[in-house]
């Protein structure tokens, strides 16, 4: 495979994983929705809700927007294709994390109460944290480009 190609390859993989994201957002919108016809808007569910909404919209926009210059994107550089798994792998957390919360805890989750809080907690928020890391890489990887 060419340079080029594995670049194609990679922007592909990229935009397919954050239009899932961008859907399971979506979904959870359902979800947003029959919480706003149905409660109040401080009612807990209703925040659990439109939390997963948002962060599905807001992480599948990221994804895609990494997809969309990836071309620019020096594939080979250092680190470049961990920053690639955990971007998408940290946004997927930050999906699956809040629909799971609205679907079986309902409630703001700060500090863990139960097995499945702490689940939420430690196994999808804080990994959430990931695409934090994949930025830097991003902007080190484009500044360095320029540089050459």
């Amino acid at each position: 495979m060419t340079d080029s190609s594995i670049a194609v390859q990679q922007q592909h993989s990229l935009a397919l994983h954050g239009v899932i994201i961008l859907f399971l957002g979506l979904l959870a919108g359902i979800g947003f929705s029959i919480a706003a016809a149905t409660q109040d808007v401080t009612s807990p569910i209703y925040g659990a809700w439109r939390f997963a909404h948002m962060e599905g919209l807001v992480n599948g926009l990221v994804v895609l927007a990494v997809a969309g210059v990836w071309l620019r994107i020096d594939v080979h550089g250092k680190f470049i294709n961990i920053a690639r798994i955990i971007l998408v792998l940290g946004c997927y957390a930050n999906i699956v994390g809040p629909i799971i919360n609205a679907l079986f805890i309902g409630k703001r989750l700060i500090a863990p109460e139960t097995g499945l809080e702490a689940i939420v907690v430690y196994g999808f928020y804080i990994p959430g944290t990931l695409p934090i890391i994949s930025f830097a890489i991003f902007i080190f990887n484009l500044l360095g480009r320029k540089a050459k």
